[in-house]
């Protein structure tokens, strides 16, 4: 799949366009070969959560709030659910959230990206301008075969501070998986 059907809008991949700005639980990885395993400071499981339970309207209020109800999008992506919310614009703004793939999968896929660490966990980000707009994606690895995504698309977007914008939310989801 490709960070814009995870958006569920165009096709398109990405790569990275600067660092993010490390915060507060996020470490920046040193190394230009990521780690063969991917840190995974608390093992979570995925079975029977709910995608849309990742991410609430609290967690995205900084955005805006929903212009429209979160929804399954299943048919897109397995296990994924998409979040409309009102920034102001008219489109408003895509962020997509999903119960994901084998982190290394991710990795391998997304040669153009980097990683971070986010509370002990390896994440694979990657953002690229596509129809206007830029998208990022953040995936984070849970387990040793599963990881949570945050992706989110934005009209004029900066990867940083989109980037930056997105560990709250990558934080959030995490916290909200039940222990391994």
């Amino acid at each position: 799949m490709t960070a814009l059907a995870l958006l569920l809008s165009a096709g398109c991949s990405y790569s990275v366009n600067g660092d993010a700005l490390p915060q507060a639980g996020v470490t920046p990885t040193t190394s230009a070969e990521p780690a063969a395993e991917p840190k995974i400071a608390k093992p979570r499981t995925v079975v029977g959560v709910e995608p849309c339970s990742l991410l609430t309207a609290a967690d995205l209020k900084s955005i805006g709030p929903f212009k429209k109800d979160p929804a399954r999008k299943d048919d897109v992506i397995q296990e994924s659910c998409q979040y409309v919310l009102d920034d102001g614009t008219q489109a408003g703004r895509t962020v997509v959230a999903a119960l994901y793939q084998k982190y290394e999968q991710v990795r391998t896929r997304q040669a153009k990206g980097h990683e971070v660490v986010v509370d002990g966990h390896s994440t694979w980000v990657l953002c690229e301008m596509s129809g206007g707009e830029m998208a990022c994606t953040a995936t984070l690895a849970v387990n040793a075969n599963r990881s949570v995504l945050v992706a989110m698309a934005q009209a004029g977007g900066v990867p940083e501070q989109m980037l930056a914008a997105m560990q709250p939310m990558l934080k959030a989801a995490l916290n909200r998986l039940p222990t391994a």
